[in-house]
């Protein structure tokens, strides 16, 4: 699979985010569409010896620079840029609950 299509997302999330000059922290949307964009690559990805789930959930502003950060990187053509602090907070916050029976 190309990771030309990553680096092209990631560009319109960043460009569009900054072409609607709106603070990113009040935009859930992006934020939303940032993480499915990770969540996409991270399905892509070969990752030796998986992620540490075990990570401390991150602050919500520091995901949202974090978010930032990488999608700047893979929009520049560095899609193979891992962060695994964001990458194991994404996946926590978005692993299926557990159905409880009662």
């Amino acid at each position: 699979m190309s990771k030309q299509p990553f680096a092209g997302i990631a560009a319109d999330l960043i460009e569009d985010h900054l072409a609607a000059e709106v603070e990113i922290a009040g935009s859930e949307i992006w934020q939303q569409a940032a993480e499915d964009c990770v969540l996409a690559r991270i399905k892509c990805l070969r990752l030796i010896g998986g992620l540490p789930r075990h990570k401390s959930p991150l602050h919500p502003d520091e995901r949202i620079e974090r978010l930032k950060a990488l999608l700047h990187l893979w929009a520049k053509g560095c899609t193979c840029a891992v962060d695994e602090d964001l990458f194991a907070d994404i996946l926590n916050r978005h692993r299926p609950q557990p159905a409880f029976s009662s």
